[in-house]
């Protein structure tokens, strides 16, 4: 009796390991691509809604390379999916003098994630919390 139930215990924990691994790669082909900025939401004291331009996107490359333009800023930078809900993104930004600027990883929450449409939450920092929601 303890060795049957010893198998199906096995069983069951090796079926949920192969099935975390199969996810992983969906999410990974899922998030790839190019993404259109529809709008970013700002909440803080007052809420503060920022439409995309056509030219606005967001470019996960296959190799971890990222890729913003927002209005006319362009940084560039690397993600890397952590777990199933959030994106890791560190943005490499130029400051007025030239230098490159890092900033600190942060971690977005996924939510929405379909096709054709994907929002990222921003943690929440003290000037406030944004979403940021794209498209394809």
């Amino acid at each position: 009796m303890k060795t049957t139930y010893s198998i199906f215990i096995i069983a069951c924990l090796l079926f949920c390991l192969s099935a975390c691994k199969k996810d992983g790669n969906a999410n990974t082909s899922s998030v790839m691509g190019k993404w259109n900025i529809v709008k970013t939401v700002y909440s803080q004291a007052r809420d503060t809604t920022i439409n995309g331009l056509t030219t606005d996107y967001y470019d996960f490359g296959s190799n971890g390379a990222l890729s913003i333009q927002d209005h006319q800023d362009s940084m560039t930078g690397v993600y890397s999916l952590n777990g199933t809900k959030s994106v890791g993104i560190n943005i490499y930004t130029v400051d007025g003098h030239g230098l490159g600027v890092i900033t600190q990883p942060a971690n977005y929450t996924i939510s929405d994630l379909s096709s054709h449409s994907l929002t990222l939450t921003s943690p929440p920092y003290p000037a406030g919390q944004y979403v940021i929601y794209l498209k394809r």
